[in-house]
């Protein structure tokens, strides 16, 4: 288990925890948002009261992961919890109140009264009574792929009270990582956090889902590049390899097309004197065309083409005028008309 010295006091928490706090900072990529909701489904399927929220809008871009509607922009303040009320002004430098004798409280018509009990010649007067719900009624916060709690934006500013008193778990792939969790499973080597929680879910026990693998591959892919980055590891193929292994679905990847462009043909000619021309098809030299008066009279033999080189059916004339050529014909017939 690769992360399992981290998990051990999480291990511990998570059987009891019943309602559980997904968080994710402001403006999250795809992988932070994908790794969220793999995260989500897991524990979902598990029995758990989950809830997801990100202070961003989420975009059509994202809308392919399973999951994406549960994600929550804001977070109820006063949604259960331990209800703690400040008296601002009436505590000593020690930690006493030296006015104070005891506290009761008493139900009575549907109210709750609560009595302090004042020390004769003391004053007890608050400054300010300010009311806050302390762990917003929830067991486990988890807060995927932020530098800090206020990477979380509007989400941890307007619930500050929700976060303190519970137990956060931190999970983040960036050096830049505070380390603000009572638990964190922090890896820099990671190129996505969606390749962690990869790990994380498996080694919490649970069992990956289709859709949770499917998410997670959309992270790794998104973080990544397809894969084609130079920094991603054996660790992220292995990550790649589970998620597929499970039923996980690649995102798809859009290849832009290139038109193929003919090759070519190929310049014989310049491989060849001015004056002189390849054919391709028979590859042997044309000879270059010379002009009648530029023949020179090398005898008869030369003059005259040869016979293979007349045209087929001229057969071969002599040059010897026959005898009988020159002797007169007489035409007799039978009837002169």
């Amino acid at each position: 288990m690769k992360y399992d010295a981290q998990l051990t006091e999480l291990k511990t928490l998570l059987p009891t925890a019943k309602n559980i706090l997904i968080a994710l900072p402001a403006n999250s990529s795809i992988d932070q948002l994908a790794a969220g909701l793999a995260l989500f489904i897991t524990l979902e399927s598990s029995g758990k009261q989950v809830s997801v929220a990100c202070d961003d809008t989420i975009m059509v871009g994202q809308s392919h992961l399973f999951g994406v509607d549960h994600v929550q922009k804001t977070l109820s303040s006063t949604d259960g919890g331990n209800l703690t009320l400040t008296l601002e002004g009436v505590a000593a430098s020690d930690g006493t109140i030296p006015a104070l004798e005891k506290l009761d409280w008493s139900a009575e018509a549907g109210n709750l009264n609560l009595v302090f009990h004042v020390l004769p010649g003391q004053t007890f007067q608050p400054a300010k009574i300010v009311p806050h719900y302390q762990g917003g009624g929830f067991n486990l916060i988890f807060v995927i792929g932020a530098v800090n709690l206020n990477a979380l934006g509007n989400v941890y500013q307007s619930n500050s009270q929700a976060f303190s008193g519970t137990h956060v778990v931190d999970i983040d792939n960036q050096i830049a990582n505070t380390s603000f969790g009572q638990t964190n499973i922090l890896d820099a080597n990671a190129f996505s956090v969606s390749e962690v929680l990869t790990s994380v879910i498996t080694d919490l026990g649970f069992v990956l889902s289709s859709d949770a693998a499917s998410n997670l591959l959309a992270g790794i892919f998104d973080a990544t590049n397809n894969l084609t980055n130079e920094k991603v590891s054996a660790e992220t193929y292995v990550a790649v390899a589970n998620c597929l292994r499970v039923g996980g679905r690649k995102p798809g990847v859009l290849v832009q097309s290139t038109p193929v462009q003919a090759t070519p043909a190929y310049d014989w000619n310049a491989l060849m004197p001015k004056n002189q021309t390849v054919n391709p098809q028979t590859d042997y030299t044309v000879p270059p065309v010379v002009s009648s008066a530029q023949i020179v009279d090398q005898g008869d033999d030369h003059s005259m083409p040869s016979p293979e080189e007349r045209p087929a059916g001229e057969g071969v004339i002599s040059e010897t005028v026959e005898p009988e050529w020159l002797t007169p014909k007489i035409f007799k017939g039978s009837s002169i008309g």
